[in-house]
């Protein structure tokens, strides 16, 4: 497959992609938060207002959000938000993304305000970074 050949996911995909996945990731952190509290695993901090923060929760935050995504991506090529928008991602030469490519789109979601480069264009700061590109399947 040629680059010309490559029919890139539209703005609308591309964010309706970002809110189906934001909302899948934040469930399971959700609910394996819940497990593991349920575990027992639910030591607390206590801030200076003498607070309890669960710190389960906070641990398990970063390491939820890249494993969703460099795990469904490596294995399918695609999140839940690309299967129901029928996308998927794939290297700029339009082949099948190297781990190596999916561990740095997954890294650079966590630039803040990434997510925010697809009101500019379809090619997200990760997309950029990786030399990857989501196209319509």
């Amino acid at each position: 497959m040629t680059q010309n050949d490559l029919k890139l996911a539209n703005q609308g995909q591309r964010i309706l992609n970002a809110i189906i996945d934001m909302v899948t990731f934040l469930v399971i952190w959700f609910l394996l938060s819940i497990g593991l509290m349920l575990l027992e695993l639910n030591q607390t901090y206590t801030d200076e207002t003498h607070k309890q923060l669960p710190i389960i929760p906070i641990i398990i935050l970063l390491p939820t959000f890249w494993g969703y995504y460099l795990l469904t991506e490596y294995k399918f090529q695609r999140t839940l938000g690309k299967v129901l928008t029928k996308t998927k991602v794939v290297s700029s030469s339009g082949d099948k993304p190297t781990l190596k490519q999916l561990i740095f789109r997954t890294l650079s979601r966590s630039i803040p305000l990434e997510y925010f480069s697809y009101i500019v264009t379809v090619k997200g700061i990760h997309d950029k970074l990786s030399s990857t590109r989501v196209i319509k399947n």
